[in-house]
């Protein structure tokens, strides 16, 4: 062989020019050739040609389609609901479909079941909502992102997707049925490449097929560093028929760009596209992820409509965190345009009074919210409802009973017993604090008294 070598690679290799062992690179382990280090000082500097996508820009669509900081509003809706009442997480961890189809109505982008989880995992990964025990919570660091401008929320859920080395879009793929016989992909590199081809596109609109074309001669190998297009067990849904060979680009790894740009980069912001989806361009949120160009300036929040009729509209520039407060006290009862219409009635400002808020810190919240602009009527019928409630309490509470006067008398000659027992109901009745239930039971029993047991179970 080293008389009639095979190729240049085999030539250089019996020469004594390249050395052989096994390594790792990226994802690929095995047997790799590399340039010994005595020899490569020798050899003159190396020419690299940059990268470059030939794509020919075309005319922007009539009506494109962008989803803006869609995502980032839904787990803001996400964020404020889970504050008021925690999520049940399922079986493998994943927070309950059901608690999630009760804001169907609501979403700001699509109800997709991948954006919801792509929704779930940035909002995971940004430690915006964390499972304890076996429900979903709100974080500590849910306010500050709250806080931040949309553009930056945004761009934490674009950086939490970006680096996820778990979230795999081929496995992600409707018409491929990727099989577990033990191979591996790497998404992070696979998605790195795509992002950083994406970054010598063209300013402009360009079409899909072209993109993904220009990406497959000018790196067809972004999703297999190693070069192996036999080793993954991919089949395609329809037909059944396995999807090996470089012969099955197309299905393969064109399938896995239309799907990283036309949902993932698409309901991130980074991408807007045509009604037919054929055609794309980044959006300047989207530039300014890649760094490209710096990112859009904030547009100044626009203040809480309140009306007479005691509705409160909430347009979608609207402070973020002053949207998820709203979610406390007042109820959601549609969307006008590119706002948020909900109502302050008793019953949801009676629920938040009795979480903590009392109306006239709903008042001096709307004040705020809306610049000054509460009218007369809302606030006179805040002030009635501070006047109104409270003034009667419910409380669960457990009923000391006696046969007689005398019996209850005798029990309150006990100075332990006396102090742990609440307000006297009757000459024959008395209440037992919550916390004091166990404690007075005790007592009575080492008195001699033994109580019969009303709904309560026996220590």
């Amino acid at each position: 062989p080293w008389r009639q070598p095979a190729s240049a690679l085999e030539r250089l290799y019996y020469a004594g020019l390249l050395f052989r062992r096994y390594a790792r690179l990226g994802s690929y382990h095995g047997e790799v050739y590399y340039i010994p280090s005595d020899v490569l000082p020798s050899l003159p500097p190396l020419r690299t040609a940059e990268l470059t996508v030939n794509v020919t820009p075309v005319p922007a669509p009539p009506q494109p389609r962008d989803q803006g900081d869609s995502l980032a509003l839904d787990l803001e809706l996400l964020i404020a609901r889970l504050r008021l009442q925690p999520a049940p997480a399922v079986r493998d961890g994943a927070l309950a479909t059901s608690y999630l189809a009760a804001l169907n109505a609501r979403w700001w982008g699509e109800r997709d079941p991948e954006r919801l989880a792509l929704l779930l995992r940035a909002g995971q990964r940004a430690r915006l909502i964390v499972r304890r025990g076996d429900a979903w919570q709100v974080s500590t660091a849910a306010r500050t992102w709250l806080e931040q401008e949309p553009y930056r929320r945004l761009q934490a859920l674009f950086d939490a997707w970006q680096g996820d080395s778990a979230w795999n879009e081929l496995w992600r793929i409707p018409h491929l049925r990727c099989e577990e016989t033990g191979w591996r992909n790497d998404p992070l590199s696979a998605r790195q490449a795509v992002l950083a081809l994406l970054r010598r596109l063209p300013a402009g609109w360009v079409r899909l097929v072209d993109l993904v074309a220009a990406i497959k001669a000018a790196q067809p190998d972004f999703a297999r560093p190693a070069g192996d297009y036999d080793s993954w067990y991919i089949r395609d849904r329809a037909t059944g028929q396995y999807l090996s060979g470089f012969a099955h680009w197309e299905a393969v790894e064109g399938s896995l760009i239309r799907h990283v740009v036309t949902r993932m980069l698409y309901w991130l912001g980074a991408v807007a596209l045509d009604p037919e989806g054929e055609r794309l361009a980044l959006t300047p949120t989207g530039r300014a992820f890649l760094r490209l160009t710096a990112p859009p300036p904030a547009q100044p929040p626009l203040p809480l409509e309140v009306r007479e009729d005691l509705t409160l509209v909430a347009h979608r520039r609207m402070a973020a965190l002053d949207r998820a407060r709203l979610e406390r006290f007042a109820r959601w009862q549609g969307r006008e345009g590119e706002a948020d219409r909900h109502t302050l009635d008793a019953e949801a400002v009676w629920r938040a009074y009795n979480a903590g808020l009392t109306p006239a810190q709903v008042a001096a919240f709307l004040q705020r919210a809306s610049g000054g602009r509460v009218p007369a009527a809302v606030q006179s019928t805040l002030r009635g409802w501070q006047q109104r409630f409270g003034r009667v309490a419910l409380q669960r509470a457990v009923l000391l009973q006696t046969v007689d006067a005398e019996t209850l008398r005798q029990l309150g000659k006990d100075a332990e017993l006396a102090q742990r027992l609440g307000a006297v109901v009757s000459d024959r009745a008395v209440l037992v604090p919550d916390g004091q239930v166990e404690p007075v039971l005790a007592r009575l029993r080492a008195l001699g008294w033994w109580p019969r047991l009303n709904g309560l179970s026996a220590p």
